[in-house]
């Protein structure tokens, strides 16, 4: 994405599964500030914090935000559980974007949309965070500012998401969906393939439903490469190649 605002208010992620434009970031796995500070020069749109499956503490969480909003990165994050308090902690410390993990119905939807969003689209518990401490002149005009910068990502996981997902993506307040394919191979009784033909077949299905309902795959808008093999291609290119130098 060029010629983006990068301010605050804004939200790359939520523009782009809007608008369909192209938007590029790092999925890390553990937290580390300065790879983010190192990446910067490429430009990313936003860092993806697997709070899930990764190593994420509350501290890290902070020092993540921190470097990626002085990048003019988004910071979003999969939540490890999709309870009030847990939402919330991750949007205290500076997370712009929520991913909510194994969402299986409308109502598991719903229940994390309401702590996600500020009234009138929630009912999210106010307490500060960062970064935004002392800097609250009209608390009013905050509140609608955060509903309208913060992107969520709905995971479909399971043969009961896959039916409801249509339905999850009507609903307002989601932006995008997206699934997890090694998850949903085992739900559908194929563990370990995600490229077997029913899940294939499944998967594609639904997601045609789910544009069909207005909204946006994370595929058709995001590209992103873990961070882990991030390392490993560039440790490859410079030990295994003529051309690695050192300085």
């Amino acid at each position: 994405m060029t010629g983006r605002d990068r301010s605050w208010s804004s939200n790359a992620v939520k523009s782009a599964a809007a608008s369909g434009a192209t938007i590029r970031g790092v999925h890390f796995t553990f937290p580390a500030p300065t790879a983010i500070e190192v990446l910067a020069p490429l430009e990313l749109d936003f860092v993806y914090l697997d709070g899930e499956h990764g190593s994420f503490e509350t501290r890290d969480l902070d020092v993540s935000c921190l470097a990626a909003e002085r990048y003019g990165m988004v910071p979003i994050a999969r939540v490890p559980d999709r309870t009030s308090g847990t939402i919330i902690r991750f949007l205290d410390r500076g997370v712009r974007g929520i991913v909510l993990p194994h969402v299986c119905s409308v109502d598991d939807a719903k229940d994390a949309l309401d702590a996600i969003y500020y009234r009138p689209l929630g009912n999210r518990s106010f307490g500060g965070g960062r970064p935004h401490f002392l800097s609250i002149e009209d608390l009013p005009a905050h509140l609608a500012m955060c509903n309208a910068a913060v992107s969520v990502g709905v995971m479909i996981e399971t043969a009961s998401g896959l039916e409801a997902a249509a339905d999850i993506a009507r609903l307002e307040g989601v932006d995008y969906l997206s699934f997890g394919m090694n998850d949903l191979a085992q739900d559908l009784g194929h563990p370990g393939e995600p490229n077997h033909p029913e899940v294939q077949r499944r998967f594609k299905a639904c997601a045609e439903r789910i544009r069909a309902a207005g909204k946006p795959v994370r595929e058709d808008f995001m590209k992103f490469a873990w961070i882990n093999q991030v390392i490993l291609a560039g440790a490859r290119q410079f030990i295994e190649t003529p051309t690695g130098q050192a300085y």
